[in-house]
């Protein structure tokens, strides 16, 4: 049946070498969407200049974006890590510009520092300067948080953006349908849906890879650290677990995934190359306990 909502427009900020952040963020935004918008009426959507600006001439570049998509934007999401962002006219950057933009409109800004490890080649000396530059001068100013990793920046701005909502709703008087920690069977539904989406696109990688002849584990690797990252988002969404069936699961799951991430291969006759895909089926297998899990 049709329903009626309100959608709420959130601008994703941040220079170039924020690749995942601007993969995080989206995600997490239809994470809420798909865990609340039916019960709240609210949809967040996420906006980015390369998925909402359109050509355009007459007009400095930043100044069309401003007006395309930045003005119609209620709040920002903006990440940092080694680079400040290309100049404007205006501003230290085109990111700046549009956080001050929004600051100016009294609308609500959420702001990231990085602190990942970094090779210290590809840093831009002027970029970094002017990015340290940049954050020293919002001190005082209002409150920014660091993260050390894409999977802790994936549960701080889950607590966020679902601290932000919740003020939201219930300044609106919308009742939320949880109560004590629980989830409703419809959410219960969409979050197992969720995880067997996942589940789905991990096994195929997974199985794919294991299938192809592998001479080395890097793809491999790879995949069970981008995974890794989805994983412990979803882990990040559980409030409750009264029946101790989902942490435990998620934990020693995580636990085998970290430990393929440092795997390493020796010359014992392909001992330690056949260890690696059998925790790898371990882990995967252990993850398909989830839906049923969430079924119980």
């Amino acid at each position: 049946m049709p329903q009626k909502g309100t959608i709420y427009r959130i601008l994703i900020a941040s220079p170039s070498d924020c690749v995942k952040e601007r993969s995080a963020i989206p995600e997490t935004i239809y994470s809420w969407n798909s865990v609340h918008s039916f019960h709240t009426g609210i949809m967040l959507e996420p906006v980015m200049w390369e998925t909402h600006v359109i050509p355009e001439l007459g007009n400095r570049p930043q100044e069309i974006i401003n007006n395309q998509i930045v003005d119609s934007c209620d709040f920002l999401i903006g990440a940092f890590w080694t680079r400040m962002g290309t100049a404007t006219e205006e501003h230290v950057s085109g990111t700046a510009e549009e956080i001050d933009r929004l600051r100016n409109q009294g609308k609500k800004i959420f702001l990231y520092f990085s602190s990942a490890p970094v090779v210290p080649e590809s840093i831009d000396p002027d970029q970094y300067k002017a990015l340290v530059e940049y954050k020293k001068s919002l001190r005082g100013q209002g409150i920014t948080f660091e993260y050390s990793n894409i999977g802790e920046f994936r549960e701080m701005l889950q607590r966020h953006l679902s601290s932000l909502m919740a003020s939201i709703t219930k300044e609106n008087g919308i009742a939320e349908p949880e109560k004590e920690g629980k989830i409703e069977n419809s959410q219960i539904e969409m979050f197992k849906s969720q995880i067997e989406t996942f589940l789905r696109k991990l096994d195929a990688r997974w199985v794919s890879e294991k299938d192809s002849g592998p001479h080395n584990i890097e793809d491999a690797q790879y995949i069970i650290s981008s995974s890794l990252d989805d994983l412990i988002n979803y882990r990040s969404q559980i409030v409750s677990d009264p029946e101790n069936k989902l942490l435990p699961i998620f934990s020693e799951a995580t636990k085998i995934m970290k430990e393929l991430g440092r795997h390493q291969l020796y010359m014992d006759g392909g001992k330690s190359f056949q260890e690696f895909w059998e925790k790898g089926d371990a882990a995967i297998e252990l993850l398909k306990k989830l839906p049923l899990a969430l079924s119980n």
